[in-house]
């Protein structure tokens, strides 16, 4: 399974009394449980990696934003979860809303080969939009004031919050994600049987526990 770092929806590292969780990382391992085969965390930097292998075929599942340009190299099953998007803002900028971040002045950063990319072009055109390689750079950019703020998945931005003291994450919903499970597209069925899966976590309880123990903040109505 193909996971990236630093996400309560992918994989968090084991903390002291807190083992490794995630949502996606703990449906992986429901999964191959059930279907008696080997759980194999592939561990990523950044979502970006993740989508290539699965494009790749050099994974075999992944839980990600479930886009319409990603469809074309994954078959998805239904939507897991909702997530809104926001802006994580520097302890350096003075910006207080989403309509103070639509300024030349303002520089704002985005994950590469995120959806972020292309949706603030057209969501805040007159911004400076700065890309990051991680969060790990996004966090240390935050924190010297070298970007005003950084956009994401709000999961992700209360995550990375904590590490820039100061920072805030504006109350605004810029728009969502819809997190599925995947396969790489030329896997026939799979939907199917993703389907019924994320349906036996519902019905069992088990996405809420997981759900729970990652800590995940953010979450709309599915």
């Amino acid at each position: 399974m193909g996971l990236y770092k630093g996400s309560p929806t992918s994989i968090l590292p084991g903390d002291g009394s807190k083992p490794t969780r995630g949502i996606g990382y703990e449906l992986g391992q429901s999964l191959a449980a059930q279907i008696d085969a080997q759980f194999i965390p592939v561990v990523f930097e950044k979502n970006a990696d993740v989508l290539a292998a699965v494009k790749n075929n050099e994974v075999d599942l992944v839980f990600t934003n479930a886009s319409a340009d990603r469809a074309q190299y994954i078959q998805f099953s239904k939507s897991v979860i909702r997530i809104e998007k926001g802006f994580l803002i520097s302890p350096k900028s003075t910006v207080q809303s989403q309509a103070e971040v639509n300024d030349p002045k303002i520089k704002i950063g985005y994950s590469v080969g995120s959806n972020s990319q292309a949706e603030l072009p057209m969501l805040i055109p007159k911004a400076n939009l700065v890309q990051t390689s991680s969060t790990k750079q996004a966090i240390a950019m935050l924190k010297i004031g070298g970007i005003d703020g950084f956009s994401t998945n709000k999961a992700i931005l209360f995550e990375m919050a904590p590490s820039v003291p100061g920072s805030r994450v504006l109350p605004d919903v810029i728009g969502y994600e819809n997190l599925a499970l995947g396969t790489p597209i030329n896997r026939q069925g799979s939907a199917q049987f993703l389907n019924h899966f994320v349906d036996h976590m519902v019905a069992t309880g088990k996405l809420n526990e997981y759900i729970q123990r990652s800590g995940i903040q953010g979450l709309a109505p599915n």
